[in-house]
């Protein structure tokens, strides 16, 4: 009997792997890049980046270009130029245009949550002028694959804790929070390279404003706290620290205004983040920022042995990145965007659970900040 059940077993097995579709690599056009922009009132145009694998080929790249009213009929249309099959299973990244971006992308990104073969962890983007910009843009480097190289691109940025991770998870979660708005890295090309400019700051799903690179560290700890990694470049005044510096430091010429600035360049940075929303109706909102820090570099040659300059060093640094985070939520407040998810205290803290995005769009540019800053200088390093 047991023979006659083990026969059986060996059969069905037999039968259902017959009935799978067999997929031979050398014919299938691996998505690993999908762009998207604004071709005119209701057409989009799509690009996407294929890896074909062909041992005949040297170049196993091949970017198609199509136009069409969905994402899916563009994938349609895109199969009428290749002879390889379309799969999604290797997207890395998808960009978004501009002008496509500033409408609203939400269609765009549901039809990828929507695809099974599509990992939730799959980077998004916006670019700086086009989506096909980005995707056909010539670098100087050769690479065997452009979606591969963007996607490691941005991993290696999140990695360094220098971005929030622009997952296709964390888009939809922030798009569908009352009270938090995504932000996306932004891609431009220039000199013949593709880099991240900035960053792309959204209301639900439109792109409403942009900040610098050199602004992501103000934002990012605010929403997540630093483990031993990011750098930061601080700018302070010289004058506090003219009684600090060696004996014969300087010149007699007159020192122009930049020249009289005192560069500190920060790595290896920890950090504690704490939000708290007061028990008043009107939004009021008490921050607490914890830093530690190594002195990687500094411009001037400092008496850093001596606690009372080190403690000056700490001291003026926490009034710059204060005043930098400031400046940072009041731009953010003009705009009425909320990457950092002060609706969502205000909401969770207050008991507002009836709380509408319309209503704290309302009330967030009137939001009141209180802002503490801790910083302490762990080791020091080279000097310039």
């Amino acid at each position: 009997m047991k023979k006659l059940y083990l026969v059986g077993m060996i059969l069905t097995t037999i039968a259902l792997c017959g009935c799978v579709e067999k997929k031979y690599l050398e014919k299938l056009g691996l998505i690993t890049a999908v762009g998207y922009d604004q071709h005119d009132d209701e057409e989009i145009k799509g690009t996407i980046v294929l890896y074909q694998f062909n041992p005949d080929m040297q170049d196993v790249e091949k970017i198609l270009v199509s136009t069409a009213n969905t994402s899916k009929g563009i994938r349609m249309s895109q199969n009428f130029d290749t002879d390889h099959q379309l799969v999604s299973g290797q997207l890395r990244i998808a960009v978004y245009g501009r002008d496509l971006a500033m409408k609203g992308i939400s269609h765009l990104v549901d039809t990828l949550e929507r695809d099974s073969s599509i990992g939730n962890m799959v980077y998004l983007a916006v670019a700086d002028t086009t989506a096909e910009d980005i995707l056909t843009y010539q670098m100087i480097e050769k690479h065997s694959n452009r979606g591969t190289y963007l996607y490691n691109l941005v991993k290696q940025n999140v990695e360094n804790e220098l971005m929030i991770a622009p997952t296709l998870q964390e888009f939809i979660t922030d798009y569908g929070s009352v009270g938090k708005d995504p932000i996306l890295p932004l891609l431009s090309s220039s000199d013949r390279t593709l880099g991240i400019e900035g960053f792309a700051i959204f209301h639900k799903d439109q792109f409403v404003m942009e900040i610098d690179k050199r602004d992501m560290f103000y934002i990012r700890s605010l929403i997540e706290d630093y483990h031993s990694a990011g750098s930061l470049e601080v700018k302070l005044p010289m004058e506090p620290f003219r009684n600090h510096l060696p004996e014969g430091h300087g010149s007699s010429r007159e020192k122009t205004d930049d020249e009289k600035r005192l560069y500190l360049v920060l790595d290896s940075i920890k950090s504690n983040h704490e939000i708290k929303a007061s028990k008043d109706d009107a939004p009021k909102f008490t921050i607490r920022l914890d830093i530690d820090a190594r002195l990687h570099e500094i411009t001037e040659k400092l008496k850093l042995s001596d606690p009372e300059t080190l403690k000056l060093v700490e001291k003026e640094t926490e009034k710059y990145i204060k005043k930098n985070v400031m400046k940072n939520i009041k731009s953010l407040q003009e705009n009425v965007v909320d990457p950092v998810g002060f609706g969502m205290e205000y909401r969770t803290r207050r008991n507002h659970e009836s709380l509408t995005q319309q209503e704290w769009d309302r009330l967030y540019p009137d939001a009141s900040f209180d802002v503490t800053v801790h910083f302490n200088l762990i080791r020091t390093g080279v000097t310039d």
